[in-house]
């Protein structure tokens, strides 16, 4: 993964995690925010477990994967047969974890609200075993967006906005160290002043100028 920048933001939702604050992340698509939690996971690794889920995907989907990353196992004691939804969830949510700290859960892709959806975030939050870090897309409804901040109140809003124009030179240079590419500094600078500061705009230049060098 290559990463630059983003420093206020890093301390900002590492210091609401050490106080057990929930984070509502939003911007634009390929602004960089799953890339910024993914980082923050990686610096955290060692105090925190960080589970990704897709809120696009039905609750049942979630739980699989929540039970799966936390090692609970889906088989019912007396029959021998695996949970449904609601058996799930209530295992997840009661569940006597062995880790320290609370495991923070991301919800990525999280585009809206449905009653089903709200009933399983509340069971989630009714324990308080985890935080959670939301992904909002920019087609959220407000309503809805509205009512996951109070579903995961005590929540921070944090928005991703542009880079700024020395993120963007780093982080063209480490895709050329990292890909050898050998670009100087001069060839970067040039880059750099034809990216913008949009992220995923920035990473589909490079690759473009990648492959119009090595057809040559």
């Amino acid at each position: 993964m290559i990463f630059v920048g983003r420093d206020a933001e890093i301390k900002q939702m590492i210091k609401a995690i050490h106080q057990e604050r929930n984070i509502i992340i939003e911007g634009k698509f390929g602004i960089g925010r799953t890339s910024l939690i993914k980082k923050i996971s990686h610096s955290l690794a060692d105090e925190r477990m960080f589970i990704f889920v897709d809120f696009s995907q039905t609750p049942g989907k979630m739980s699989e994967k929540i039970m799966k990353e936390l090692g609970l196992s889906r088989r019912v004691r007396k029959t021998g047969g695996k949970m449904k939804y609601k058996p799930m969830r209530y295992r997840i949510a009661t569940a006597g974890l062995s880790v320290k700290d609370k495991p923070v859960i991301v919800l990525d892709n999280v585009g809206g609200l449905t009653p089903q959806k709200i009933i399983f975030l509340r069971n989630l939050m009714e324990e308080k075993r985890f935080q959670f870090i939301a992904i909002v897309e920019n087609f959220m409804p407000l309503n809805d967006f509205m009512r996951l901040q109070v579903q995961l109140y005590p929540a921070e809003t944090i928005t991703l906005k542009y880079l700024r124009s020395e993120e963007v030179f780093s982080l063209i240079r480490l895709y050329s160290d990292k890909y050898h590419l050998y670009w100087p500094d001069t060839y970067i600078r040039k880059l750099a002043s034809w990216a913008g500061r949009y992220p995923l705009g920035i990473i589909e230049m490079i690759r473009k100028q990648t492959a119009e060098r090595n057809s040559k």
